[in-house]
């Protein structure tokens, strides 16, 4: 186990996620994964992945842009935009049905 202070020591702290955070992804994605809803664990993912971008460099971003509400909008609508897209191909896709007894098709 690493010890904190030597991650202070580092100068890691501001780097760190949350623990719950990651818990709750890796139970979030066992449980998708074992029930083989891969287009809701890619979302899941996803999703964390933005949390996680926004909690880590939130403040370095901001800095680079001209205006706090315009970089909000601007993070806000891409991380929308690519969500509502991998929902509507969620639903507009092709269904299959895989089993690991089954040989491989190709």
């Amino acid at each position: 186990m690493i010890d904190s202070e030597y991650l202070i020591t580092l100068g890691l702290t501001g780097y760190l996620v949350p623990s719950w955070t990651v818990i709750l992804y890796v139970t979030l994605t066992s449980i998708l994964v074992l029930m083989r809803r891969i287009p809701l664990y890619l979302l899941t993912t996803h999703v964390f992945t933005v949390y996680w971008g926004f909690i880590l460099y939130w403040g370095e971003y901001l800095s680079g842009a001209s205006s706090y509400t315009t970089a909000f909008a601007i993070y806000t609508f891409s991380s929308l935009a690519v969500a509502s897209l991998a929902i509507s191909s969620y639903f507009q896709g092709s269904s299959y049905e895989f089993s690991a007894s089954e040989p491989d098709p190709t």
